[in-house]
C-alpha cells in the first residue's frame, strides 16, 4: 500500500515517482552500511566517514534499482506496452505497466532484461572497485565492491522462480508458452511464489531463534512481502479470468440521463437518484457537459443545503473526470479504481456520452456478477 509520494522528474520519457515509504528503507540501508558493513570491511575510519559511505551506498543501491526497473520499462515500451512511470518505494521499485503483455515472448523479454541489467551493473561496480583500489581510494573501493555484490545478489534473488519476482514472471512466460493459457500459467506461478514466501518466513524464524536476529528479521520481512504480493497477484488473476468477456459499457445501466445544473440537490435526489439505479450522472449547462454529480456529493448535506444549493456548486468539473472508452476491458477499469486512479469517469463511444460511473457502481456490478458466477 502506498503511503503517498511525489514526482522526482522524468528519465527516458518515464515519470519517476518516489513514495514516502522509500525514505524509511533509505535510512535503514544507510544505518546498516554505516554501522555494520563498512566498519568491518574498512576499520579505523570516523563515524562521519562511515555515514557518508553508507548514505552514498544507499543512494547508489537505489540508483541500481531504478536502472533495473528502467530496463523493464524500455523493453515494455518497445513491445507496445505503455508504462505510466517508475515508483521507488519501501520494497525497492516497480515499473507501472498499464496492461499485461499479449504474448508469452513479450513477457519473457521484458522480464529477463531486469536481472540482466543487474548483472551488468555488478560488472560495472566490480571494475570501478578495482580502479578505485589502484588509485588508493579505499572508501570508494569498498562502496563499489559492496554495490557489485548487492547487484549480483539482486540478479540471483530476482531469478528465483517465485511470482511476482522476475524469475516467477519468466516461469509464467514459459508455462504460458507451453499451455497457451496465461490464466493457468499465472495461477501456477503464484502458487510457487506463495510457497517460496512461506519458506523464506520459516527460514527467517530459524535464523532469528538461532541468534542471527538481523538476518532473520529481514528474511521474515521479505517472505511476508512475497507472500502478500503473490496472493494479490493470484486474486487479480482470478478477477481477470472472471471478467475476461466484459467491457466497460456492460456496467452502464440504461440510456444516458443528463442533469440540468440549475436544479437543487433536493430535486436531484427526488427526480433522479430515487428513480434511476445509477449513482452518478453527467451535469449539463445548455448543451455542454460541465461535470459529474454523484450520490456521495450530496449525501452529507443537510435538508436546508439540499434545498438551496444548485448542482453547479457540488459537481466535479468535467476537466477532472477521465473519459473512458466503452469498449475498454472492464478488468482494467476495476484495477484502476482499486488503486485509486479513478473515482468517477465518463463512459463514451465514438465521442458520444453513454453515462457516468463511480467506483461504487463498478464494484457493485463486479460483486454481483462474480458472486452469481461462483454459485
Amino acid at each position: 500500500m502506498r503511503l503517498g509520494g511525489f514526482r522526482a522528474g522524468r528519465l527516458l520519457g518515464f515519470r519517476i515517482r518516489i513514495d514516502y515509504s522509500w525514505f524509511v528503507v533509505l535510512v535503514l540501508v544507510t544505518w546498516t552500511f554505516a554501522s555494520w558493513q563498512f566498519p568491518v570491511d574498512l576499520p579505523g575510519l570516523s563515524r562521519a566517514a562511515y555515514l557518508a559511505m553508507g548514505f552514498s551506498g544507499a543512494l547508489l543501491l537505489f540508483l541500481s534499482v531504478l536502472l533495473h526497473e528502467l530496463a523493464h520499462s524500455v523493453v515494455a515500451r518497445s513491445r507496445g506496452i505503455d508504462v505510466a512511470g517508475i515508483t521507488l518505494f519501501i520494497f525497492g521499485g516497480v515499473a507501472e505497466m498499464r496492461r499485461e503483455p499479449d504474448r508469452a515472448l513479450d513477457e519473457f523479454l521484458l522480464t529477463i532484461v531486469g536481472p540482466l541489467s543487474s548483472l551488468a551493473l555488478a560488472g560495472v561496480f566490480t571494475v570501478l572497485a578495482r580502479v578505485f583500489g589502484n588509485l588508493g581510494l579505499a572508501p570508494a573501493e569498498v562502496v563499489a565492491g559492496t554495490l557489485a555484490m548487492l547487484n549480483l545478489v539482486l540478479a540471483i534473488f530476482n531469478m528465483v522462480p517465485a511470482f511476482p519476482l522476475d524469475g516467477g514472471r519468466v516461469l509464467r512466460a514459459v508455462l504460458w508458452k507451453i499451455t497457451g493459457d496465461p490464466v493457468r500459467a499465472t495461477r501456477w506461478a503464484t502458487w510457487v511464489g506463495r510457497g517460496f514466501g512461506w519458506l523464506l518466513i520459516a527460514y527467517g524464524f530459524f535464523l532469528f531463534v538461532s541468534g542471527v536476529q538481523f538476518a532473520g528479521i529481514w528474511g521474515i520481512f521479505l517472505g511476508w512481502f512475497l507472500t502478500g504480493a503473490a496472493t494479490s497477484a493470484a486474486q487479480q488473476n482470478e478477477l481477470k479470468s472472471a471478467l475476461a468477456d466484459f467491457v466497460v459499457s456492460d456496467v452502464v445501466q440504461g440510456p444516458a440521463v443528463f442533469i440540468p445544473g440549475e436544479i437543487s440537490a433536493e430535486e436531484l435526489v427526488e427526480r433522479y437518484f430515487l428513480r434511476y439505479p445509477a449513482t452518478a450522472f453527467p451535469v449539463v449547462r445548455g448543451r455542454s457537459i460541465v461535470g459529474v454529480i454523484a450520490v456521495a456529493d450530496v449525501s452529507g448535506l443537510s435538508l436546508d443545503e439540499r434545498a438551496s444549493r444548485p448542482l453547479y456548486d457540488l459537481i466535479v468539473p468535467i476537466e477532472r473526470v477521465p473519459a473512458v472508452e466503452a469498449d475498454r476491458p472492464l478488468v482494467e477499469l476495476v484495477l484502476a479504481t482499486r488503486t485509486g486512479n479513478h473515482d468517477r469517469m465518463m463512459v463514451i463511444r465514438e465521442g458520444e456520452v453513454l453515462g457516468a460511473l463511480t467506483g461504487q457502481d463498478i464494484e457493485g456490478w463486479v460483486s454481483d456478477r462474480v458472486g452469481r458466477s461462483s454459485r
